[in-house]
């Protein structure tokens, strides 16, 4: 889909938000609006992938039920929550930093809602973020650390591993199991698995929605086994 298309939707939550803020709903440009959603329902169900369904469709579904149930300012309450879901499509931001949106939802009318922000799925995404250099800062991990605090603290060893286990396997190969001469090519082949390391850094930190595009993933693990290769011809041959 189009950021167009994610912007159009988001567009239209607000707008129905503020209608039934009104004293008097018009109910012309409110059926206009849910039919609007209603249709972007649909392409979302032919053409999203499967983890964009579960969020964006629990949302819409779960809208109209809100709204079949009359009650203004649980309606109010729930546009608020998820007016900026379909930024993550936009590649602005990540789920877990609606956090403070939907668990105030949650606490109010109950925990059944939302169910997906309990969870730990990874997100995957062709592009990088238009947020990817917050992904540095210490706190960006935070609303994930919050709702998921034993998770985190997997998910840190599992890419701590991932970043670290091909340069550990090439290093112990090199030096232990099939000494390589004392040559400068070790070098080239430690920035090589090194380079692996980072693209399998990537794809864990998918888990916490931290994951920086296909792109970097496959230069990564492509270019640094190429090196390794390389590093490992010249080594031995």
């Amino acid at each position: 889909m189009k950021e167009s298309f994610y912007k159009k939707l988001q567009d239209d939550l607000t707008a129905l938000r503020f209608l039934y803020d009104e004293d008097s709903l018009d109910q012309y440009k409110c059926d206009a609006i849910i039919l609007s959603i209603k249709e972007a329902r649909k392409k979302i169900s032919m053409h999203s992938p499967l983890s964009e369904k579960e969020v964006l469709l629990n949302c819409i579904d779960t809208l109209f039920e809100v709204l079949e149930e009359g009650y203004t300012q649980k309606i109010l309450d729930f546009l608020d929550a998820i007016h900026s879901v379909p930024e993550i499509y936009m590649l602005n931001r990540n789920l877990f930093s609606l956090r403070n949106e939907l668990k105030a939802f949650q606490k109010k009318y109950g925990k059944h809602y939302f169910n997906f922000i309990d969870e730990i799925k990874p997100h995957f995404s062709k592009r990088a973020p238009k947020n990817k250099w917050e992904f540095f800062s210490a706190a960006s991990d935070e609303d994930f650390k919050k709702l998921h605090p034993v998770g985190y603290n997997w998910l840190c060893f599992a890419g701590i591993t991932a970043l670290m286990l091909p340069s550990i396997i090439y290093i112990a190969y090199c030096l232990f199991i099939n000494p390589a001469p004392d040559e400068w090519w070790l070098i080239l082949g430690g920035v090589g698995t090194f380079i692996i390391g980072v693209g399998l850094f990537n794809i864990v930190a998918a888990w916490i929605h931290q994951y920086l595009g296909h792109m970097l993933t496959l230069v990564c693990l492509l270019g640094g086994l190429v090196i390794t290769v390389i590093s490992l011809f010249l080594l031995y041959t």
